[in-house]
C-alpha cells in the first residue's frame, strides 16, 4: 500500500503517488470511456488514493470521469482535489487543445467570487460528491490581471468554502515559483500544486519557493516531473515546459503564458543538461524516467507526485517506478557530479 502524507497544518493525508487526469481529459490525445474507467481502477488497484483534476480537463470530461468511478468508493477511502478560476460554457466550437471531449464546451478564465461558487457546485455535480478535500487556484497567472483579481474575488471565496468545510485545505496551481511565493505569503494557503519546479532536471523552487513553503508548513504536490517529456526521452523533438525545445522554444513560452523564461534558459541548456542526466543514470543501469519519479520524495516539503495515465500499463510502469527504490548511492554520486541543485536533499 501506499503510504500518505499529511497537507500542511491540516488533518488531510493524501497517498505519496497520486492521478492526475488531465490526460483522461483528452491532453494530448482522446481516451476511450471504457479505458479511462480501467486506467482508474488499476491506480486504484494499485494503491493510489489521491486524483487530481479539473473543469479544465476536457471542460469537465476529466472530472466526470472520476466522479463515475468514485461514487462506488467509501469517502474516507480517498482525496481528491479540483480547481477554481475557470469556467465550463457551451460554445459552437470545442476547446481543441483536450481531444473527445464534447464539441459544444470550452472553459474560460473568472476569478470573480461568484464565478468560484459557481465553478465549485458544478464541479460538484461532475464528481457526484457534496465536498472536496483539496480546492486549487488554477493558473491565475495566464493574464496580467488576472492575480488581482483572484485576490478580490477567487481567494475570498476559496476562504468561506473551507470556513464552511466544503474544502478541507487550499492550495494554487501552476509552473512559475515566483506567484506562488507571493500566494505564499498571504497566509490562506496549505498546500501547492507545483508543475516542473522541483524536478530531476529543475531545482530552481529551491531558492525561494521551498524554504518558505517548509518555514511556514505550506506543502506541496508536484505534477509535470518529466518536463513535458524531456525526462523520458531527452532529444530536440522533445518539449519542455510544453513548448518544443528548438530555436523558437523561449519565444514560444513566452507566448504561451505558461511562464516566462530566465536570461540564462535556451533550448540547448536544457537539452545539454538532460543529456547529462540521462547519461549518468544510463552508465547506473536506472532508467532516467524512474529517477525522475523518486528524486522529488527525498525532500520532506513534497507530499504527493501526481503522473498523467491513459492505460492499464501506464499506471503499472509508473507504478513500478515509484515502488522499486533508488540507493543513496545513487543520488549521493548524482550531487557529487553536480546534477542536481546542492542544496536538494538527497
Amino acid at each position: 500500500m501506499i503510504t500518505k502524507n499529511r497537507i500542511g497544518k491540516t488533518d488531510l493525508e493524501i497517498s505519496q503517488l497520486g492521478m492526475g487526469t488531465a490526460p483522461l481529459g483528452g491532453w494530448p490525445v482522446a481516451v476511450d470511456p471504457e479505458e479511462a474507467q480501467l486506467t482508474i481502477a488499476k491506480a486504484w488497484e494499485s494503491g493510489i488514493r489521491y486524483f487530481d483534476t479539473a473543469p479544465l480537463y476536457g471542460s469537465g470530461m476529466s472530472e466526470e470521469r472520476i466522479g463515475k468511478f468514485l461514487k462506488e468508493k467509501k469517502r474516507e477511502d480517498f482525496a481528491i482535489a479540483t480547481k477554481v478560476g475557470r469556467l465550463v460554457v457551451h460554445t459552437e466550437k470545442a476547446n481543441e487543445k483536450f481531444k473527445g471531449q464534447d464539441p459544444h464546451k470550452d472553459t474560460i478564465f473568472d476569478f470573480s467570487y461568484d464565478a468560484v461558487m459557481r465553478s465549485f457546485e458544478e464541479s460538484l455535480k461532475r464528481l457526484q460528491l457534496d465536498s472536496v478535500d483539496i480546492l486549487h487556484l488554477h493558473d491565475p497567472d495566464n493574464h496580467p490581471d488576472h492575480l488581482e483579481h483572484a485576490k478580490k474575488g477567487a481567494i475570498k471565496a476559496m476562504l468561506k468554502l473551507r470556513d464552511e468545510k466544503a474544502v478541507k485545505a487550499l492550495g494554487c496551481g501552476m509552473n512559475q515559483n515566483e506567484m506562488l511565493l507571493e500566494l505564499a505569503k498571504m497566509g490562506h494557503f496549505d498546500c501547492f500544486l507545483l508543475a516542473g519546479r522541483y524536478s530531476l532536471l529543475d531545482q530552481t523552487s529551491l531558492e525561494e519557493l521551498i524554504p518558505y513553503c517548509k518555514e511556514n508548513h505550506i506543502s506541496l504536490i508536484l505534477g509535470g516531473v518529466f518536463n513535458s517529456g524531456i525526462l523520458i526521452n531527452p532529444s530536440p523533438e522533445s518539449y519542455f515546459d510544453y513548448s518544443k525545445l528548438d530555436e523558437n522554444w523561449a519565444k514560444n513560452l513566452s507566448d504561451s503564458l505558461v511562464r516566462i523564461p530566465k536570461d540564462f534558459e535556451s533550448a540547448d541548456y536544457w537539452l545539454n543538461k538532460a543529456y547529462k542526466l540521462r547519461d549518468f543514470c544510463s552508465d547506473s543501469n536506472i532508467s532516467l524516467r524512474r529517477a525522475a519519479i523518486q528524486f522529488p520524495y527525498l525532500n520532506d516539503v513534497v507530499a504527493s507526485v501526481v503522473l498523467g495515465m491513459t492505460s492499464v500499463s501506464q499506471v503499472e510502469e509508473n507504478f513500478e517506478d515509484f515502488n522499486n527504490k533508488i540507493s543513496p548511492e545513487f543520488w549521493t554520486k548524482l550531487k557529487d557530479k553536480e546534477l542536481i541543485h546542492p542544496n536538494a536533499p538527497i
